[in-house]
Formats: C-alpha cells, structure tokens, sequence
C-alpha cells in the first residue's frame, strides 16, 4: 500500500529498512550528566518497536563548558558517556531500527546559568537572558574538533551515524546566516567564509570516524526573517557545498531567528506540506538523500511526497510522540487507528511543568518508564463517565481496555465537549481528527454511549456503579470583582466561536489574550464583519501562559487586521455603552466606550452534582475541567490516569 514509504533506504553506506523517520526533538530524560536514564530508554525504544527505520536522538551537548542548552541533555562529550551511549543503541537495535545522534551547539541560545560565559558567531543578544560573546578563532577550532570527538564517542557506542545541527539559530546557523555573522576574518564576510565551520566540522568527523560513518547536516534552507536573512538560493548553495565536502545526506528545515514567520516547530495553523519546496529544491540541487519535515501528518501524505520525488525520507518527531506506532499502523493498513498529532504544541507548551517531554493526544508520552502496563482486571464492573468531552472520551476508552463495562452520559446530542468549540476557529481543523480519533476509539473498546442524557442522582444509584469519572467540564468564568458583568452588552468566548452571536460593525473589547481570547479576536476582526477590536490583557504581556509559536501565529494574523492590544490593564467596570478599566502600572483608570465585552477568562469547574455523586458511588473522580480549567493535554491525561486508578 505504501511501496515508497515501506521502500528501503540508503544514506551513505547504511541500508535503513524504510523510510520514516522519527527527527530530533528535546525529551530531558537523561540524568544530569547527560547519560542515559530508563525512561529515556524506553522512550526511543518504544518508537523503535512501533516501525520506524531511523531516530535521529534529541540534542546531544559536544561542549560542556559554553554549549549547554538544557539541564538534561545527553552528553557526547565525556569519554566515560560511551557506554551509556552503548544501551540506547542496543535498545533499538533489536527491532531493526538505526540510530543518529543529533550532534549540537547552542550558542546564543545556550542557559547562562548552566555554561561558563555564551558565546556566539559575533556579539549578540542572548536568548535566555544577557548576551553572548563573538567567538575567537582559537575557540572555534577547538569546538570544530569537539564535533569530531563527540562523533568518535557515539560511534564506538554503537551509534550508526550522526546528524550535525547547523540550523534554527543555534551556533553553526549563527555563522551561516548574515544576520548574525558581522565577522571580518577568515568565518566571516562571502558564503565560502561563512561556511567554512561546516566544512571544518566535516573534515574532522572523517578524520576521527573514517569515510564510511553516516553523516549528515541539518540546515535552514529559508531563513524567513526578511531582506537581510539569507534564502533559499542560499539555502540550496550551502547544501551543494556540503555534498561535495562529502556529507552523506540533507535534513531540509527552515527558520532562522525569533520572527513570526520562522517557525521550526509549526503549530497547527500551517497546512500539511506547507514547506516541502524547500526539500524538493534541495533534492533537485543535489545527489545525495535528502531528508524533510513538512507537517506531514498522514502517511498517505509522505508517501506522495516520495512518489513525486519531493524527498527521499518522511521526517517527523510529534507524530511519532503521538503514536510510537506510526509507522506500523500504516504498513499494517491500520492509517485510521493512528492517534493524530494536531500540532497543538504541547509537547513543548508543557516542558517545563513537566521537566520532560510529553504528548497531549498521547499520555504515555514521555512516562514510558513509569507506567505499569495497562491492567486488564476491571472484571465487567460498571463505570458511568459522566460528559463526553476529550477527558470523558479518554477515560471511557482507557477504563473499556482494562475490561470495565463503561457507560458515557452526554448531556448534548454529540460527543466532542469542548473539542467542537476549540475546532470552530480558523485554521484549527485538526481538532477534528483527534475528536474522531477518540469517538473512534470509544466504538472499538465497546464503550455504551448515552446522548442527550444528565442522569439524575437516583438513576445513578440504580446503576450501582463500582466507579464514576467526572468529565462534566466547565463553564466561562466570569470574575465577580468586575461590576457590571450583567450588562446586555456582556457575553463570552464561546458564544462568539459557535456562532450564536455574530456582531458587525461594532467597537468590541475582548478581555483575556489567552488562546481563547486571541481566537475569538480573530473571528471578530475579519474584514468583512467591519468591527474595531480591542484586547484588554491584565498581566504585563500579551498572552502570558502561551507558548512563543502559538501566539507569534495569530498575532501574525491579527495585527494586520487592526487589532489594538493593550497589556497591563485590569478591567473593573461594565456599563450600559462603555468600560473602565485601570493601567495597573500607574494606578491611572481610563474610560472607553464600546458597543460590547466579550469575556475570554478560562473556565471554572461547571460542578452540576455538587457533593452528591458521593452517595451513588464510594468511588468518585474528576477529570479535566472539573478540577481547573485547562486545556486539551490537562482534560487527556488527567483521564488517563484517573481510569489507571480505578
């Protein structure tokens, strides 16, 4: 079915069994040291079992002392690392799979607090916090030789090749891109000057691992940051340059620095394929393989991009963070089973509150190591999930598989919850296919659905449920510090997102810039509904809580439809045709009048049971936004793991 996809592969010397390939991606789940843990263990071999011909690892440190990107990275820099090395590649090994090490330097981007001092191609803001320093030469051929070394170390480890980071501005891109490279000497000035660290690079993984070890680079082929950013002509001419210094193969990618429009990782408003030009010039200027990632989510998606000879391996991470199975679903004729990544970014959104990476559509992302194997010992015992939003659906189909016979109350007269209103906006489609994925998933675990139906407390007691899960959501919070929320000119998100109110030619004043606020800006501000948006945001920046790319992509939308967003100010007053509202910095409070509020302020627990659950069952646990108000990656895993408890 996928003769491409399924086809055998060739970088270099190595034969890869096929052509999916699970790319880079942080996890921090080694120990401090940078040597491996079990869970990171059991998270490359999980992928390794479910298909896919090559993992490419997470960033692996070369330089201790200035190229420290996060607490817990793996470490190629330690001579006494090799055999910790040596288990990761004897985890994935056995299933068939090989394995690369991403080998890495910050540079700029590099934590203060975790390296010596931050260095860069010349002076340059730093990432984090502070600045970095230009770079001697003297410190470049040292790290030019600490590539080398690093290579040496994971091939004796077992590894079968690497893959060199030379892009999204960390060290190497920093001297490739004009932008930030202002040197006057030697790696500075023309391309062949700019490129010559590569070249070096090159030069010093032969010496150390010979001819025959894979070797690839990974290279920004369109910046995207303007005029003074280099292109794609660019892009294409330091591949060419990297093919005759002998490289093995390309990972075509994009991105440069903070701009709006250079996203790495894409969320999900960028369509399927929506840079594979940049992977089919490569492929058309080079002879060597040529690797790429392109939001492709679908294997009948990557497969037509081999077919047509766009490139020659299907590159991805989150789908593989979605479903370990990826690959094999797909070769088994099993594309509709596939858990779906919506690109929703939570996997990066959550990193820090977790420590490590994780999956919104996938709890078991990331706890690998952690989780006991799903016990099938529910023995026909009823459980009554009460809502059949994400966290209702999860928990019903989690607790089917374990054997409990499951019954799901919805209320509405469709399954979905909170999914159906999170899919409405622009550009959010793939809310969808998660919404169909578990309504899919539910129908195979034999889950018995009840529409249209809030059992009362005496239908649940003649049930006699050994458990209930609370999935009865949440309703839009509506804080009472603000006089006036009552005003006929008050309404909320949801309201304008489902369409039930559709204002034109209006002054409008969204308060909240979360996801949701900005969102239902969007819907309001489109040209042809004529209306003045205002964005009223209480903390001290814009959509405080949401990751960089989310918001970079609807502001990028949203300023050139004229909306205003004010930070720092508290609303405080509603009347019947204007607010009031306080800059919270100066005290100072300000009128402004309009024609209506839309309240964006989260959600608060809906609670329609109240303490009473307790007397149809002992066994009661809440799920998703019946705790706190969250999102999509809080509603999935607190389910999860409330139907692991049961």
């Amino acid at each position: 079915m996928y003769e491409h996809l399924a086809a055998p592969g060739r970088i270099g010397a190595l034969t890869i069994r096929n052509r999916v390939v699970m790319t880079a991606a942080s996890a921090s789940l080694s120990q401090p040291d940078g040597t491996m843990t079990e869970d990171m263990l059991a998270y490359y071999e999980a992928r390794a079992k479910g298909g896919v011909g090559l993992i490419i690892t997470e960033m692996v440190c070369v330089d201790e002392d200035r190229g420290v990107l996060f607490p817990r990275e793996l470490n190629a820099a330690r001579e006494e690392n090799i055999p910790s090395f040596r288990l990761l590649a004897d985890r994935v090994h056995p299933y068939g799979t090989k394995i690369f090490a991403q080998l890495f330097h910050p540079g700029a981007n590099a934590d203060p607090q975790l390296n010596q001092e931050v260095i860069s191609a010349s002076a340059a803001k730093g990432k984090k916090q502070g600045g970095a320093r230009e770079i001697t030469g003297e410190e470049i051929r040292d790290i030019v030789q600490k590539f080398g070394q690093a290579a040496r170390r994971v091939k004796e480890a077992g590894f079968d090749g690497v893959e060199i980071h030379a892009a999204h501005h960390y060290l190497l891109h920093s001297f490739l891109s004009p932008v930030t490279n202002r040197r006057t000497d030697e790696y500075g000035g023309s391309l062949e000057n700019r490129t010559r660290i590569l070249r070096e690079i090159v030069e010093a993984i032969r010496a150390t691992c010979g001819r025959d070890f894979p070797l690839m680079f990974r290279v920004s082929i369109e910046e995207y940051i303007g005029v003074n950013g280099y292109h794609a002509d660019t892009g294409v001419k330091i591949c060419q340059m990297l093919e005759s210094w002998g490289v093995d193969a390309i990972n075509a990618s994009a991105s440069g620095t903070s701009s709006k429009l250079s996203q790495s990782m894409e969320p999900m408003h960028y369509r399927q394929g929506w840079r594979k030009h940049l992977a089919k010039a490569v492929k058309g200027a080079v002879s060597i393989p040529v690797l790429a990632v392109a939001m492709i989510r679908e294997p009948a998606f990557g497969e037509r991009l081999l077919a047509e000879g766009v490139l020659d391996f299907v590159g991805s991470v989150r789908c593989h963070l979605a479903d370990p199975q990826w690959a094999d679903k797909a070769f088994r004729g099993r594309e509709e089973d596939i858990l779906p990544c919506i690109a929703c970014m939570a996997c990066l959104g959550k990193y820090y509150d977790e420590g490590h990476i994780t999956c919104a559509v996938n709890p078991e992302t990331g706890y690998e190591a952690q989780l006991p194997p799903l016990q099938e010992d529910g023995d026909s015992r009823l459980v009554v999930v009460l809502g059949g939003g994400p966290g209702g659906m999860e928990a019903a189909w989690t607790a089917a598989r374990r054997g409990f016979r499951v019954i799901l109350f919805e209320k509405s007269d469709a399954l979905g919850g909170q999914l159906k209103l999170a899919g409405k906006p622009p550009r959010k489609e793939r809310i969808g296919d998660l919404l169909q994925s578990l309504l899919r998933r539910c129908t195979q675990a034999g889950v018995e659905v009840r529409l249209n139906c809030a059992p009362t407390l005496e239908a649940l007691k003649a049930l006699q449920p050994y458990a209930i899960l609370d999935a009865t959501g949440g309703t839009p919070a509506i804080p009472a510090s603000i006089q006036g929320t009552d005003s006929p000119m008050v309404c909320t998100a949801p309201e304008i997102i489902s369409g039930r109110i559709t204002p034109v030619e209006e002054s409008i004043v969204v308060v909240g810039s979360g996801m949701t606020g900005l969102e239902t800006a969007e819907i309001l501000s489109q040209r042809e509904k004529d209306n003045a948006v205002l964005v009223l945001e209480a903390a001290h920046r814009l959509s405080p809580g949401v990751l960089g790319s989310n918001r970079n992509a609807m502001t990028a939308v949203l300023e050139p439809n004229n909306v205003v967003f004010l930070c720092n100010r508290t609303l405080t007053r509603i009347g019947a045709d204007r607010i009031w509202f306080r800059d919270s910095q100066t005290g100072e409070e300000y009128v402004y009048p309009c024609d209506r509020v839309v309240l964006a302020l989260g959600t608060r627990p809906a609670d329609p049971y109240g303490e009473s659950l307790n007397q149809a069952c002992d066994k009661v646990l809440p799920i998703g936004d019946r705790i706190y108000g969250g999102q999509i990656w809080d509603a999935i895993h607190t389910a999860y793991r409330a139907a692991l408890m049961l």
